[in-house]
């Protein structure tokens, strides 16, 4: 027999935006909490099967709440449960409890629309939580504006955590089947020498990495003035002119000199002309050509400073769901905006902080995070400059989180005129750099050589042709 229960609610008044309601008018079901609680001391089996959709913050009423978290406690211990061993706890014991656990058997017929009922009371949390975000959210905004953003979308990231979607859990038949499918994409890619992933526009390092992936945190991390933003550019523009749409967050340089560094990599006109305004007609005719293939290009930029992983994420998703986001640069770590107001907290724990958020961003959108980093001073006291991932500035965080982390070297920085380049011998350290790849959990490590021009705004696989302004070998 169906059971049948009145869903009582109070009035819910019109909320306006000026004028938020009294917290008497909070979303609650008190019958059907009773409903769930005696249908699940019928048939206690049913237990397991609501835990993972009810938790106890779902029961308003204080008793029920307590009721429903010592059967859990019974569960998780393998005790049996029925009204008779559930009156013979010690938190549950009195008249006036036997009374009502009695009550609420007498209530029921029969647990055999509990799930049904337990999906009831766990949406009717969910609205309670929003309307108390909504109090919370009104009082915050008057008093704390700088900060309301973050805090909300924290807030709302926690609500809709706890929302059970029956996707989140996958039988193992259906993951075997969609790896050895993916496996047969990336065979078939290989065979015709297509790359597996998003391309990198370095041959030498998609062979060793297969590009980049959905859900991978890549750290691409150099001391100053080896190059990052150069390289970033370089993987932003590949991955777009092949359709894949990149945003790009730039907290240390303005989307206005991204572009005009764009522009000179693409016209392949003379940085020092650009920068002095002494561009020939010549010059600007490349440079609307230029500009012309870079508007077409996906590519969507965000210079704000000391932006926080949070806002990142809420704009990311955004741009996710219009099918904007195929893949995030973030240059780069270290001036993301991590203050907390936990007084305890220490720098190293707020990068790491923001590592983490940068993986799981990656994770939950399904596309690979690039996010640049720098290396301590330690490198510079060493007689052997090649980074190390020890050398992993304020946080050994990132290491442990990121998939793929890859340093950019350049010895001529230090005054060598020859490097060993492995397969190349021994080359010219001039125009010249290394692309170390310390870390790649799912392939293999070692290093890429690379040209570059002058002003590193365009860079090429070595064995490409000079990269110098008058050619057209890299991407910027």
């Amino acid at each position: 027999m169906k059971l049948q229960t009145r869903r009582t609610m109070k009035r819910e008044k019109q909320i306006s935006y000026n004028r938020p309601a009294p917290v008497e008018v909070l979303p609650e079901s008190p019958e059907l909490e009773r409903a769930v609680l005696g249908a699940l001391i019928l048939e206690s089996d049913q237990l397991s099967d609501v835990a993972e959709i009810v938790e106890i913050s779902a029961f308003h009423t204080p008793n029920n709440g307590k009721i429903y978290g010592v059967m859990l406690s019974m569960l998780e211990r393998g005790d049996k449960i029925d009204l008779y061993t559930l009156a013979d706890r010690p938190e549950l014991k009195g008249r006036e409890m036997l009374r009502y656990l009695s009550e609420l058997t007498n209530a029921v017929d029969s647990g055999v629309n509990v799930l049904d009922h337990a999906r009831q009371l766990a949406n009717t949390e969910i609205r309670r939580r929003m309307c108390l975000f909504g109090y919370e959210l009104s009082a915050r905004a008057a008093s704390d504006p700088d900060s309301v953003v973050d805090w909300a979308t924290s807030e709302i990231t926690a609500i809709a955590d706890r929302t059970v979607r029956s996707h989140d859990i996958t039988p193992l038949s259906d993951v075997v089947r969609a790896t050895l499918d993916e496996l047969e994409l990336r065979q078939q890619a290989r065979q015709e020498g297509e790359c597996i992933g998003i391309s990198t526009g370095l041959q030498r390092l998609d062979a060793l990495t297969g590009g980049w992936r959905g859900g991978q945190l890549v750290v691409l991390a150099g001391r100053p003035g080896t190059g990052k933003s150069a390289a970033m550019l370089h993987f932003a523009r590949t991955a777009s002119a092949s359709g894949v749409p990149v945003c790009v967050f730039s907290l240390e340089m303005p989307a206005g000199q991204l572009a005009g560094r764009m522009l000179v990599g693409g016209s392949g006109i003379d940085s020092g002309a650009f920068r002095t305004g002494n561009v020939d007609s010549q010059g600007w005719t490349r440079l609307e050509q230029a500009g012309t293939e870079l508007s077409a290009l996906p590519v969507y930029l965000n210079d704000r400073v000391n932006i926080t992983m949070g806002a990142i994420r809420s704009q990311r998703k955004a741009m996710h769901r219009r099918g904007r986001c195929g893949m995030v640069i973030i240059d780069y770590l270290q001036l993301l905006d991590t203050t907390t107001r936990n007084a305890n907290s220490t720098r190293e724990r707020e990068i790491a902080a923001a590592s983490r958020s940068a993986k799981l961003l990656a994770k939950e959108l399904d596309v690979p995070v690039v996010i640049l980093s720098q290396l301590s001073r330690k490198i510079e006291e060493r007689t052997d400059k090649t980074p190390m991932l020890s050398d992993l500035r304020e946080s050994g965080a990132i290491e442990q989180d990121a998939d793929m982390v890859l340093f950019l070297d350049r010895p001529a920085m230090y005054g060598r005129t020859e490097i060993d380049a492995g397969r190349y011998g021994t080359i010219s350290a001039e125009g010249v750099g290394l692309l170390h790849i310390a870390k790649n959990r799912e392939g293999a490590t070692g290093c890429i050589v690379f040209r570059h021009n002058e002003s590193m705004t365009r860079i090429a696989d070595y064995d490409s042709p000079d990269v110098g302004p008058d050619r057209e070998a890299g991407p910027f």
